[in-house]
C-alpha cells in the first residue's frame, strides 16, 4: 500500500512538470510567433516607405513614419530579449540563431537611425535615393529576423 502511494506521488510530480513544460514551450512559441510579426510588419512598413521614396519627392509624411518604425524595431529587440531570457529551454543551435536574430536586430537599428539622420537632411533626388535604399536596407534585416526565427522550430 505504502509503494502505491509514493508512486502515485512521483506520478503526479511527473505530470506537474510535463505541464510546466509545456507552458514553457508554449511561451517560447507564442513569443517566437509575435517576433515574426513584428519583424514582418516592419518589412511591410519599410517597403512601403521605399516605395513613397520612389514616388514622391514629399519626405514629410515618411518623417512621421519613421517613429513608427522605430516602435517596431524596439518591439524587435524586446521580443528577441525575451526569448534570449529563456534560452536554458533552448537547444544550442537555437540559441546560435536566437544571437544571429539579435545581430542583425542591432544592424536594423543602425539603419533606421541612419535613414533618420538623412531624412533630415534630403535636398535632393539623390538624397531621396540614398534614403530609399536605406528602407529597402531595414526591410532585408527584418526578413532575415523574420526568416531566422521561423527556423527555431519552436
Amino acid at each position: 500500500m505504502r509503494s502505491l502511494w509514493k508512486l502515485a506521488t512521483a506520478m503526479l510530480c511527473a505530470a506537474t512538470l510535463l505541464a510546466a513544460d509545456a507552458d514553457s514551450k508554449a511561451a517560447l512559441k507564442d513569443t517566437a510567433q509575435k517576433l515574426i510579426m513584428e519583424s514582418r510588419t516592419t518589412r511591410e512598413m519599410a517597403m512601403q516607405i521605399a516605395e513613397q521614396l520612389r514616388r514622391s519627392a514629399d519626405t514629410g509624411a515618411i518623417r512621421d513614419q519613421i517613429a513608427t518604425l522605430e516602435q517596431h524595431a524596439a518591439s524587435i529587440r524586446q521580443l528577441i530579449a525575451d526569448l534570449e531570457s529563456k534560452g536554458n529551454e533552448l537547444t544550442a543551435r537555437q540559441r546560435q540563431q536566437l544571437e544571429t536574430a539579435r545581430k542583425v536586430a542591432e544592424i536594423l537599428n543602425v539603419f533606421i537611425e541612419n535613414k533618420k539622420q538623412m531624412l533630415a537632411s534630403v535636398t535632393s533626388p539623390r538624397d531621396r535615393e540614398q534614403v530609399r535604399y536605406q528602407a529597402i536596407g531595414v526591410a532585408q534585416r527584418a526578413e532575415m529576423i523574420e526568416k531566422t526565427i521561423s527556423k527555431l522550430g519552436l
